[in-house]
């Protein structure tokens, strides 16, 4: 049959009305109408809430958190999602607060459908970035006013709850007292947490393992000599009984540190008198049976006395142990490497430079297992800063120098690793009239960059520093330092996009010294610093960076 004029009419409107009903359909398709934070937003309160609102009524059994996803660097964030189906606006609540700094991403999938059960016709997803942390005013954390308050050490969580521990006089003698932090309602009562009063309690350390339990050792002496006690804080009943990790009396036992895995297994090292030399021992608690019941000493090497225990946990329950050991003629910088299958290994020097003694290292792990350790060493004209890297794979490497600057000794180093293997090391250091903080980067994949100042206040010397990474690439150093007439704590910001910012001070009593500051970071890159300061007599203090 042939085609006709009538049949071309027809065709074309069949056409149209078919191109009319694929342009009804799409523009149906149910849309997101707007979004809060709005897209590329900066400076986004760390609580915000985040949600949509759609164009149209909504399936709400397509709108749950199957098809709604809060992610920050391509990883799911808990979060809890509701849907408000009078007003078509889905709320994404994250189940912690976001951390600074931090850039994040909300997905709608194209699964969400509207009532009708017409899918989007594409995800939806924006971003935005949260701001950058800021202090809040300082406060005393203590007020049992019998006699000083000193040294004090912090850590936290994983869910944004601290503690804070410290040596504080009662009149009589030195005891172990503890402030426990919550984020809802800030700092409670400081408490006694160890009742042993036969002598002096000192020199407390704290570490938590990942399920919000808390292990604190300390020296104690017991009328007779100084023993390694200790004392565990759960989530479930709180502090518990103090108990000596240590049997073996032939003298002394000083300087103890501890550190956990996240299952909660832990270490705790110390130097102890054998009646002869000073060993270093360490004592192995384990979640379901507690401590061991004898302690173990973890070198063997006996031609000298050893000091200044430091020790780390990786992600698998291994750990590094170092001192300073003498050798008969100088100090130098050994290790014992703790294996979660086969226990403590043999020690071994990890540096041969014999100008002069080591002193003060440190020690810090990365995720993947590496470790960095730091040191500070005599060359024969000043203390330099040195340090020395260990492979998961290959062990320990040859020890550098990570400081050039020779005007004058650099002193007390400390380093901190982040989750990507990056680490920063900070020192106090000599510049030919005083001390100032200076600090250095190693890079995972470059090794270690050029040290540089991060103070620049000269009214008088800094020292003590301390530094810690938050999960994301960023850090803090805090110090104490002096103006002149008393010392001041104060503190510098790295971030992983723009290096060292400027210093500042982050207490503003000025009736007498702080000094000897500790800080710590919780999961959201907020963080705690505490410290010791005269205000009357000498109390601990704290401020927080949100």
């Amino acid at each position: 049959m042939p085609i006709t004029r009538a049949h071309l009419v027809i065709a074309a409107i069949f056409v149209s009305l078919l191109s009319a009903c694929t342009d009804d359909v799409g523009e149906s398709a149910p849309d997101v109408r707007s979004v809060t934070p709005a897209d590329g937003a900066t400076a986004v309160e760390p609580d915000q809430v985040a949600s949509a609102e759609f164009n149209t009524d909504m399936l709400g059994s397509s709108v749950d958190s199957s098809s709604v996803h809060l992610t920050r660097n391509g990883q799911e964030q808990a979060s809890t999602v509701s849907f408000d189906g009078a007003n078509n606006t889905v709320t994404i609540t994250p189940e912690q607060p976001m951390r600074l700094l931090g850039e994040y991403q909300v997905t709608l999938d194209a699964s969400i459908a509207d009532l009708s059960g017409e899918p989007m016709a594409s995800s939806h997803s924006w971003s935005f970035s949260v701001r950058e942390g800021t202090w809040r005013a300082a406060e005393t954390i203590e007020l049992q006013n019998a006699g000083p308050a000193t040294d004090p050490q912090i850590a936290f969580d994983g869910s944004g709850n601290a503690l804070a521990v410290w040596e504080q006089d009662d009149g009589t003698r030195l005891n172990i007292r503890a402030n426990r932090y919550i984020p809802s309602t800030g700092w409670g009562n400081a408490q006694t947490i160890e009742t042993e009063n036969a002598g002096d309690a000192k020199s407390p350390q704290i570490a938590f393992d990942g399920s919000g339990n808390a292990l604190v050792v300390w020296e104690q002496y017991d009328g007779t000599r100084f023993n390694i006690r200790a004392i565990r804080y759960t989530t479930d009943s709180g502090w518990g009984s103090a108990q000596t990790i240590e049997a073996n009396n032939a003298g002394d036992a000083r300087g103890p540190q501890i550190a956990i895995d996240g299952e909660g297994n832990a270490l705790a090292v110390w130097r102890q008198n054998d009646g002869t030399r000073t060993n270093i021992r360490a004592n192995r608690f384990n979640p379901e049976h507690g401590w061991n019941d004898t302690a173990e000493t973890i070198e063997a090497e006996d031609a000298g006395g050893t000091i200044d225990p430091q020790i780390a946990f990786d992600g698998e329950g291994n750990a590094l142990a170092v001192w300073v050991q003498h050798d008969g003629t100088r100090y130098n910088v050994r290790a014992n490497r703790f294996d979660a299958n086969n226990g403590w290994g043999a020690a071994e020097t990890i540096e041969t430079e014999n100008d002069g003694d080591a002193a003060d290292p440190q020690i810090a792990f990365d995720a993947a297992g590496n470790a960095l350790a730091v040191w500070d060493q005599y060359d024969g004209t000043n203390y330099n800063i040195r340090a020395n890297r260990f492979d998961a794979d290959n062990g320990w490497g040859a020890a550098e120098t990570i400081e050039a600057k020779d005007d004058g000794d650099a002193i007390l180093p400390q380093v901190a690793v982040d989750g990507e293997g990056n680490a920063l090391a900070v020192w106090a250091q000599l510049d030919g009239t005083r001390f100032n903080i200076r600090a250095n980067r190693f890079d995972a994949d470059n090794g270690w960059g050029t040290a540089e100042t991060i103070e620049t206040d000269n009214d008088g010397g800094a020292s003590d520093p301390q530094i810690a990474f938050d999960g994301a690439g960023n850090a803090l150093a805090v110090w104490e330092h002096s103006d002149g007439s008393r010392f001041n704590i104060r503190v510098n910001r790295y971030t992983r996009d723009n290096g060292w910012g400027s210093a500042e001070s982050i207490e503003a009593d000025d009736t007498g010294s702080a000094r000897d500051p500790q800080i710590a970071f919780d999961r959201s890159g907020r963080a705690l610093a505490v410290w010791e300061q005269v205000v009357g007599t000498r109390n601990i203090r704290a401020n927080r960076f949100d």
